[in-house]
């Protein structure tokens, strides 16, 4: 009992944190994956300091860490929700007013189907199959009818399929992950150990550059997380998504205007 209470005791890490982490990381990354490449692009090559190529990928080693962990807090807002069908409303619709933000930010277009989808629409399907598999297999329950289980199954290979076709962003492996964290919530070393996984598996089968192994970065914080969601807005992560990517869409059209200073 005591050992228990020692080990609680290193979980200082609310949903809130983990958020904040989360968010602020997916910015850098954006920053990265936005604007200096973006400026790049556009100048045909690097420039030097923040505009050199190092620092564009030390922005975007720093961003990995941010989608694991809103896989983590996804699975946890699974559990947690009072509504699975308004948590899926919401997810939806965002990913919907999402996508003009994440094309003009990426792509410098308003809409760029071939370009690939927002992370919403992963979270969406991956959301969609955990909240399936939980329905069909009884929360998983060991007596539960093969049937049901060989259903729970096939339905979430569809999602990972839905994901890779529909081109969202991590693609079939990032609902891959969200399935595997699912999966193994009780068993945080296992889920560890299949995620990294998942993320060599990124770098080396769908063609992601190497960078993406970095996302284990955020495994350790996941076992300071205590239970508790701490002081946050639920809507602010919703709001701030297409929010941040239209700012940055800005400071890059602004730059590129006065891209000869640079």
């Amino acid at each position: 009992m005591e050992q228990s209470e020692k080990q609680r005791d290193f979980r200082c890490l609310s949903a809130a944190v983990l958020k904040w982490t989360a968010i602020l990381t997916m910015l850098i990354d954006h920053v990265g994956a936005a604007v200096l490449a973006g400026l790049a692009k556009k100048r045909h090559g690097w420039g030097v300091g923040v505009f050199s190529r190092d620092f564009y990928y030390a922005t975007r080693v720093i961003g990995r860490i941010a989608f694991p962990i809103f896989c983590f807090l996804l699975i946890e807002g699974l559990f947690h929700t009072r509504s699975r069908w308004k948590y899926l409303f919401r997810l939806g619709l965002f990913a919907v007013i999402s996508e003009i933000p994440f094309d003009l930010a990426f792509h410098g277009k308003w809409w760029d189907y071939a370009g690939g989808q927002n992370v919403f629409f992963t979270l969406l399907i991956g959301l969609a199959a955990c909240a399936t598999w939980e329905w069909l297999t009884n929360g998983n329950d060991p007596n539960c009818h093969p049937q049901f289980g060989l259903a729970a199954m096939l339905f979430a290979i569809g999602a990972v399929v839905t994901a890779e076709w529909l081109d969202t962003d991590y693609g079939g492996l990032g609902v891959l992950l969200i399935l595997v964290m699912y999966l193994l919530r009780e068993r945080p070393f296992a889920r560890d150990l299949l995620s990294f996984g998942v993320l060599y598996l990124m770098f080396r089968i769908s063609g992601s550059h190497w960078i993406e192994v970095f996302g284990a970065l955020s495994f350790p914080l996941f076992h300071l997380y205590n239970g508790q969601r701490g002081r946050q807005n639920k809507y602010f992560f919703y709001i701030f998504y297409p929010a941040h990517l239209l700012l940055l869409a800005g400071i890059l059209a602004l730059m590129i205007r006065f891209r000869a200073g640079l």
